[in-house]
């Protein structure tokens, strides 16, 4: 008997007996303006959160404020590599529109925008499903992410309800930016992922 069969035997033999599953919560945490929950947790973990009316305001931001700012912080000389998955971006943004792009051709990204399915206001996690490229909002330098206001939720019981299980091949909850103190207990940003999220709420 080889090893692997032995390790196979041995998991076949340790098989636990079964547990009904929890009840389910009776009073999850709502609160009185989900909103404005979702934008004050968000700013605390050192989220950008930003309000407009629609695409058009936010394109206008992107381009005369939130863009020379990226560009500032961070001491940016060189022209921007913005891509985005949101055809309404197409004169500011390099389109992915490919899926079966290569991975590694967006190791120069400096700006993802993309859009969420729906956020929660208990911890300010945006539900980001698989959008062509399960890379870009984890490649990226700077991740923007566009949701509508009416798509905040409560908590997380209310999340998984509206987004269904078994829907979406792949997806993420995303609060805040790539964040670790592991080494020598100095945090840094972007040791994982994007150094800055930026998120504008939707009206309309």
């Amino acid at each position: 008997m080889t090893s692997k069969d032995k390790i196979l035997q041995a998991i076949k033999a340790a098989q636990l007996d079964e547990v009904a599953l929890p009840a389910p919560v009776e009073n999850p945490t709502v609160y009185d303006d989900p909103v404005q929950k979702f934008s004050d947790v968000a700013k605390a973990v050192g989220t950008s959160v930003l309000e407009a009316t629609n695409l058009e305001a936010v394109k206008d931001h992107l381009l005369q404020t939130y863009i020379p700012e990226v560009q500032a912080r961070w001491s940016i000389e060189k022209s921007l590599r913005i891509v985005s998955t949101l055809p309404e971006m197409e004169n500011l943004a390099e389109q992915i529109v490919d899926a079966d792009l290569n991975p590694h051709s967006l190791e120069d990204v400096d700006i993802a925008i993309m859009a969420a399915q729906l956020g929660v206001a208990e911890n300010s996690a945006l539900w980001v499903p698989e959008t062509l490229i399960r890379v870009l909002p984890f490649i990226c330098q700077h991740l923007v992410l566009l949701v509508a206001k009416n798509q905040i939720v409560n908590n997380m019981h209310q999340a998984y309800e509206k987004m269904g299980l078994g829907v979406d091949p792949f997806g993420a909850f995303i609060a805040g930016p790539s964040k670790t103190a592991d080494i020598e207990q100095s945090l840094v940003l972007g040791a994982h992922g994007p150094r800055s999220l930026a998120i504008y709420l939707l009206s309309s």
